[in-house]
């Protein structure tokens, strides 16, 4: 094929061939994703309790992902709603790394030749097939035909850079001068956001320039396209909590250090790679591919023994007081138990359930402190700790409901009810934190504020909440009886502030002491019965208290 270096022409079969590829890669990585069944989030949650593990989960999920930047995103996202902490987030962002490589190295298999038929055979599968997992195979193959059709597209064009000097001379001046190559890694891979389709590019590039660009030019791409693609992973935590920007943070110090090491090392590491070519008389493609793969592998276990520096470093760059996660052990939950020892299995269950309580009376602190301060950090931890004990909830309902009934004595059967009763409760405390949070964000975004009297009011109103919740907790703890009617005084004397203020309230819309149609007047009994609803339910678990300590077989 014949046209003329940088005329449309041209230019239409590169970006053309980029698009396809970019194509190719997402269908590839969505077909993969519904082969797997869909369970990233649950797989990323469940096998992330340490670094390690962590790095390995991230190396999975990326490769079927097929993006780095979209297992970031997803611990991100992860992180934001409370169901992952900074350091799991930390060994699954550095497997994301390895697992990237992925796509290089399949390039490098130079397979192209199969493409048209593996395309148009996923295209008929994807098209016409009538079981879903079928459709989800084609899509897998029609994606792995259009990234390598892509390819081939970029490799027609790019051949016709060998015959112009100005580019030779620019790809050159990489040799004596790597950070601009570093630099255009960067940007390069920054303004498509996939380092997967930028080293795509360079292994074309690699290969039709041949003995015109060396491996020291070379290497800095891919060094700058580990930055670049960090992009993905800043804008996932615009607007998020304080734990989601420092994973952010994180992705970006990691990549940035392990580029400066090997961009210091880079005459040693171009040997190296010399020495590898030779011996397995790898292709150009695949050179690059080597090169990508023990840049992220070595960079890895370099930095891997520096995680928790790194993490102190991080905290103390981005400070906040939000909490990542609750700190539970869901390996205490362990299955195995249940149909052997329900007692054992209920007595387990009981203490998880008394961290639920911590996390649900610690969501009512922090109402209160955003109500009294407007610190965004407390609204924040407010609906980090509601998808916190949404997840626990689900997660010690289903290890209950495990249980056979037909196994369990009577007083183990009321004990049964009694849990999942309070974790119900529990969960619908949190839920009334956030519905209190909402209101109070609002009021802040429209710039309004409650009179002084109402602030007063529902002040007084969440202080005692919070001492309802944590006799509450007591009395679920100890099942001390003196607690619990404690509790119940409580409650009725919330049952009359509510009375009371409603009324204070009402009289002050009727004497037009306060603004009737502002969005602070027409909350306000939302708000207060927000806060008695807290105290009925904090009710309704030292009650329960009673019934668990009177039945309990194990002490």
């Amino acid at each position: 094929m014949n046209f003329e270096l940088y005329s449309l022409a041209w230019w239409g079969f590169l970006v053309a061939g980029l698009g396809i590829f970019i194509l190719g890669i997402t269908f590839l990585g969505d077909g993969l994703k519904k082969v797997a069944g869909s369970k990233l989030k649950n797989i990323i949650d469940r096998f992330t309790s340490n670094p390690i593990k962590g790095i390995f989960v991230g190396m999975g999920v990326t490769a079927l992902m097929q993006s780095s930047s979209g297992t970031t995103a997803l611990s991100i996202g992860l992180i934001r709603v409370g169901l992952m902490s900074l350091p799991q987030a930390l060994g699954v962002i550095m497997g994301a790394n390895i697992g990237t490589t992925v796509t290089a190295f399949l390039i490098g298999l130079d397979v192209g030749a199969f493409a048209p038929f593996v395309l148009v055979i996923g295209a008929f599968l994807y098209l016409f097939a009538n079981k879903n997992k079928s459709k989800s195979i084609g899509e897998v193959l029609f994606g792995f035909g259009c990234l390598f059709m892509g390819l081939e597209l970029m490799d027609i064009t790019l051949k016709f850079l060998a015959n112009d000097a100005s580019f030779i001379n620019l790809i050159s001046s990489f040799n004596t001068n790597p950070i601009i190559g570093l630099v255009v890694g960067t940007l390069g891979t920054a303004a498509i956001q996939s380092s997967s389709a930028f080293i795509g590019i360079v292994q074309s590039m690699y290969e039709a320039l041949g003995d015109n660009i060396t491996l020291i030019a070379v290497l800095p791409l891919l060094f700058g396209s580990n930055i670049g693609t960090t992009i993905t992973a800043i804008l996932a935590s615009l607007g998020g909590s304080v734990p989601a920007k420092r994973a952010a943070l994180f992705h970006v110090l990691f990549n940035v250090i392990g580029s400066i090491l090997f961009l210091i090392l880079l005459y040693p590491y171009a040997d190296f790679i010399t020495i590898i070519i030779n011996t397995f008389n790898l292709s150009p493609k695949m050179q690059i591919a080597i090169a990508h793969i023990i840049f992220n592998v070595v960079t890895t276990l370099v930095l891997l023994p520096f995680l928790h520096p790194l993490t102190s470093l991080i905290q103390k760059i981005i400070p906040g007081k939000v909490k990542e996660t609750i700190e539970l052990n869901f390996e205490e939950l362990e299955h195995g138990v249940v149909p052997i020892m329900p007692a054992a299995a209920l007595e387990i269950a009981h203490k998880q359930v008394i961290k639920l309580g911590n996390l649900a009376l610690e969501g009512v602190k922090e109402v209160y402190n955003f109500f009294t301060t407007g610190d965004k950090e407390s609204g924040d931890q407010v609906f980090l700790i509601e998808n916190m004990i949404d997840s626990m909830d689900k997660k010690l309902s289903h290890y209950l409901l495990e249980m056979s009934q037909g196994d369990l004595d009577e007083d183990e059967i009321n004990r049964y009810g009694q849990i999942m009763n309070v974790i119900k409760d529990f969960e619908r405390i949190s839920d009334h934190c956030e519905n209190l949070c909402e209101f109070f964000k609002e009021a802040i975004d429209r710039n309004e504020k409650f009179c002084e009297p109402a602030v007063e009011e529902i002040g007084s109103m969440l202080q005692l909440a919070i001492s309802i919740v944590e006799d509450a907790l007591k009395s679920y703890t100890t099942g001390s009886s003196f607690v619990s009617a404690i509790v119940y005084d409580k409650e009725t004397k919330m049952d009359q502030f509510k009375k009371e203020y409603r009324e204070n309230h009402i009289s002050r819309m009727i004497t037009s002491s306060v603004p009737s149609t502002s969005f602070v007047s027409m909350v306000y009994i939302d708000v207060i019965s927000n806060i008695e609803r807290i105290a009925d339910h904090a009710n309704n678990i030292a009650e329960a208290s009673q019934l668990k300590h009177s039945t309990s077989t194990l002490k």
